[in-house]
């Protein structure tokens, strides 16, 4: 019974995660493929650089609604199911996937950042809380929201590992797997801020009128 309410639990994580509102927005303000444009990533940064703030929150808040809620219920489950607390952490593994790689998109989707903000802010918020003034204090200094996204992901383990000490659990297996998969999202990227042609923020992409 606890297998099938942990798979039905991942089902309908990476099903939560399909939801790409990067996508969904503007498909339904311009009728447009965000990813067509910019980076040609289905998510926050790109919304921002193609349409601007107005649109790039709501679309923020939203990615990060959506890996809150599947930890959200993973918590609710094993507090009063018989299913152990690894199940949270591949819920979360899960709303990642379905965001990164979605079915529903053709499996070309987004980076994971907002999510996985929505994710550590439910599973621990003081660990969220020190990764995201990592990645702040390098937005300041590059103003690179890809090198915000990376050092505040490969913060993850490390702040993990202090935390919870020199072992291996659920939290670290979960913040493993946000932070390879957001370098291996960000590969261009870092070729591009390695080569010093990365975008910074301000630069914006024109779509079509």
């Amino acid at each position: 019974m606890s297998l099938f309410l942990g798979i039905l639990l991942l089902v309908g994580s990476y099903l939560i995660g399909n939801l790409d509102w990067a996508y969904i927005v503007v498909k339904k303000v311009r009728n447009e493929d965000v990813r067509n444009y910019g980076s040609g990533n289905a998510g926050t940064t790109n919304v921002l650089r193609t349409m601007g703030l107005k649109y790039a929150a709501p679309v923020f808040m939203l990615d990060a609604l959506k890996g809150a809620i599947a930890i959200a219920v993973a918590k609710l489950m094993c507090a009063n199911l018989d299913i152990s607390s690894y199940w949270i952490a591949l819920a979360g593994i899960a709303v990642i996937c379905g965001h990164n790689w979605p079915a529903l998109l053709g499996f070309r989707g987004g980076k994971g950042t907002a999510t996985s903000i929505g994710i550590f802010l439910t599973y621990d918020w003081r660990v969220a809380l020190i990764c995201i003034a990592a990645g702040l204090i390098m937005l300041a200094i590059f103003r690179m929201m890809s090198l915000t996204s990376i050092v505040g992901m490969v913060s993850l383990p490390i702040v993990v590992l202090i935390l919870y000490g020199p072992v291996f659990s659920p939290e670290l297996l979960l913040a493993l797997f946000l932070c390879c998969s957001t370098v291996f999202q960000h590969r261009s990227n870092i070729k591009r801020i390695a080569a010093g042609t990365e975008s910074k923020v301000g630069q914006k992409v024109q779509m079509k009128k």
